[in-house]
Formats: structure tokens, C-alpha cells, sequence
């Protein structure tokens, strides 16, 4: 469906991001409603991820919402990165695939971010989450983003199978999580304008 973009983000709530979750909220939110304010249909899907992976906002139109979508954003335990990024792939390929060809969005936005590496997952390894990228980058043109803290974004991005001109660092504080928004608000303006 033209003007129909889906942005589907993988978030950090490991307990490292505890000191930054009020600022990550109030972030968040701005760019929701940036994005809301953007035209076109977006929907929005949220995953959380620490020891297990939740998803928190589901299939949300934000020409609707009106509840604060990050209200149940909470940090704490560890960093399981790969399961969260590989669930919240076959999740959304799944349902999408069962949409009418007519009714899919024209563009997929997925977005990972991570203040800490993969020290959690159980069921998936970074060469799953390279195998899943790979096939909805060259298959679906699904639009990929990586974004990290405390490590280089662009090494840990690119043994994901992501580009580097698509991963960008940030400072794990205030300022650096107005930033990183900000990052992703702009790579989704670039998607919804094909630049």
C-alpha cells in the first residue's frame, strides 16, 4: 500500500539502560509523534529485550493512538539481542505474508538498539540474525538500522549483515538518546522518501 510505512523497533531494557529510561521514553515519544505527524499510514510495533523479549506495542496506527506507547518500557536483567531481533523478524514476516499483496506497507522500517552487547539469548545466534537480515534486505527490501552504545555500531552492525552507512553510535546519556531519536527519525524520513 503506497504512503504506508511500518516501523518495528528492537529495544534495549536490559538493566544497563535503567539510568537512561526516563529520558529513553521521553524521546521515544517525540518521535512517535513526529512520525505521526509525517502523512501517510504508519504502524508501529515495539519489542523490548533484556533476559526475555516482549513486545509491547502491537500494530499500533498512529494516526489513532493515544495512550503513551512507551508506558511499559522497563530495564532490567540482561542483554538478549539475537532472540529479540530474530523474533520480532519472523513475527512481523509472518504476519505480514498473510496480508493481502494489496494491503502490505510500501516501506518496512526495522530498527535495533542496544546500549551493551549479546550476552542473553538462548535460541539464536548472531548468524541467525545475519541469515533473517540478508533475506528480508535482498527479498522483501525491508529497511534495516543499527543503533549502539558502549561498543563500535558500525563492527558490531556489520557482523549482523547490516551496512555500515546504516549504523550509528551514540553516548549512553541524555543528550545521546535525544540524538540516537533523532537518528532514527531522520532514516525513516529517508525511507519514506526513497533518498
Amino acid at each position: 500500500m503506497k504512503d504506508y510505512t511500518h516501523i518495528c523497533i528492537v529495544l534495549d531494557a536490559s538493566g544497563s539502560m535503567a539510568s537512561i529510561e526516563d529520558d529513553t521514553k521521553g524521546s521515544f515519544n517525540a518521535f512517535l509523534k513526529s512520525q505521526k505527524e509525517a502523512g501517510g499510514k504508519t504502524v508501529f510495533d515495539l519489542y523490548q529485550f533484556s533476559d526475555q523479549v516482549k513486545r509491547i506495542v502491537e500494530h499500533v496506527d498512529l494516526a489513532t493512538f493515544k495512550d503513551d506507547l512507551m508506558a511499559k518500557y522497563n530495564c532490567s536483567g540482561c542483554t538478549a539481542l539475537n532472540d529479540a531481533v530474530c523474533t520480532a523478524i519472523d513475527t512481523l514476516g509472518k504476519e505480514l505474508a498473510a496480508m493481502k499483496e494489496e494491503d502490505r506497507p510500501e516501506n518496512v522500517v526495522f530498527v535495533i538498539i542496544t546500549d551493551g552487547m549479546e550476552n542473553a539469548s538462548r535460541e539464536f545466534t548472531s548468524e541467525d540474525v545475519k541469515k533473517r537480515i540478508k533475506e528480508q534486505t535482498d527479498t522483501y527490501k525491508w529497511n534495516f538500522q543499527y543503533l549502539a552504545a558502549n561498543q563500535d555500531a558500525f563492527a558490531s552492525g556489520d557482523r549482523l549483515g547490516i551496512s555500515k552507512d546504516y549504523c550509528v553510535n551514540f553516548k549512553a546519556d541524555s543528550h545521546g538518546i535525544h540524538e540516537m531519536c533523532c537518528a532514527v527519525a531522520g532514516f525513516v524520513n529517508k525511507v519514506r522518501t526513497k533518498k
